[in-house]
């Protein structure tokens, strides 16, 4: 007997999350082809004072290390970032904005939020508030971490 996958927890926020995936490329299009990976990035980074380690990073972006390497690269080549030797573990090194990524900060925060709000008016103040909620309670269960 074959599932009713429409009434699948699992089958909705799969299709739910690669949709909201496209929306945010088709916002981000416009800055050097910017994917998700790279916006959680920077965002991670916007937060860090003193820059983040590789591992921090595919921590935030669930990548591996030699993914996430090369998504470095390319942010080097577009000016958002810049490597620098860790200065508490001289063979690795730390991820730092640049001034171009810090000034990033003050542009696309907005321009997401202005993207997906008309998608998120479908719900009210308090759906999206328990929909965060539930979703970050099913990622704490399922291992991440990094859930509130």
């Amino acid at each position: 007997m074959a599932l009713d996958l429409e009434k699948q927890l699992g089958y909705n926020i799969h299709r739910t999350a690669l949709l909201f995936r496209r929306e945010l490329i088709r916002c981000l299009r416009p800055y050097d082809g910017m994917t998700p990976e790279q916006w959680q990035a920077l965002n991670a980074l916007w937060d860090a004072e003193e820059g983040l380690s590789p591992t921090s990073l595919a921590e935030v972006t669930f990548q591996d290390l030699p993914s996430l390497s090369r998504m470095l690269k390319r942010m080097e080549e577009s000016g958002w970032l810049s490597r620098k030797s860790d200065p508490a573990d001289r063979r690795s090194f730390r991820v730092e904005l640049t001034r171009k990524g810090r000034k990033l900060e003050s542009e696309l925060p907005a321009l997401v939020l202005e993207h997906f709000s008309p998608i998120l008016k479908r719900l009210s103040s308090s759906e999206e508030k328990a929909t965060v909620e539930a979703l970050q309670k099913l990622r704490w269960a399922l291992g991440d971490k990094s859930a509130k």
